[in-house]
Formats: C-alpha cells, sequence, structure tokens
C-alpha cells in the first residue's frame, strides 16, 4: 500500500504573514525601547525626551532625538542628575546594554504571537 502526500506552501501568503508579524512587534518593541532609552536620558526642561516622542519612528524601528543640542548633549560627559537621576551620556548605548536581553524577548514573543494570529 502507497501512501502519497503532496503538500504545498503558499510562500507569498507565509512572507506576508511574517512581514505583518514584524511590523507590528517592531512598533511595540520600538516604542518600549524608547521609553528605556529616555529613562536614561539627560533631561533639563524635556526637550530631548519630547523631541524623541516626535521624530522617533516606531514603524521602522528608528528612534531620534531631534534638537540642535542632542549630538552634543549625547556624548557630552557632563551629566546633571538634579532633575533625572538615572541621566548619562549615551543614554540609548546604556539602555541597549541593560535592556537589549528583554528587548530581543519581547520581540521573539510578539513575532510568535502576531504570526500565530495572522
Amino acid at each position: 500500500m502507497d501512501i502519497k502526500v503532496t503538500v504545498k506552501l503558499n510562500q507569498a501568503a507565509v512572507e506576508a504573514k511574517i512581514k505583518a508579524a514584524s511590523e507590528k512587534a517592531t512598533v511595540i518593541v520600538s516604542q518600549q525601547a524608547l521609553k528605556d532609552c529616555n529613562k536614561y536620558c539627560k533631561q533639563d526642561q524635556s526637550g530631548l525626551i519630547n523631541s524623541s516622542l516626535i521624530h522617533s519612528d516606531f514603524t521602522k524601528g528608528i528612534l531620534c532625538w531631534r534638537v540642535p543640542y542632542a549630538r552634543r548633549q549625547y556624548y557630552l560627559d557632563a551629566v546633571r542628575k538634579d532633575i533625572n537621576p538615572n541621566a548619562r551620556k549615551m543614554w540609548a548605548h546604556h539602555a541597549a546594554s541593560v535592556h537589549g536581553n528583554e528587548w530581543l524577548k519581547a520581540m521573539q514573543a510578539a513575532l510568535s504571537r502576531y504570526v500565530k494570529e495572522e
């Protein structure tokens, strides 16, 4: 007795499903990453943090602090901690070193969840 099984994979549908899940997961993880980065962002009058909320592109996973002094403050050693005691130079790099594994796990979980939903 011969048993024959044929499986046809709709590659375009699979790719579309993965792409849609990836886009949703990117937004969620980017928002969390920005929140974590801003925990360490230098803060005087909240201009840096506010600019990141306006200029970051969560759909593309791009976090951006866009004020004229952002680059200088990012690398400047001088840090005031009176307003934000967690503030430090290179805040995004620091956040990635502290929270990077959490972001990776969140991305994996979100991808898994959204692929199953589609």
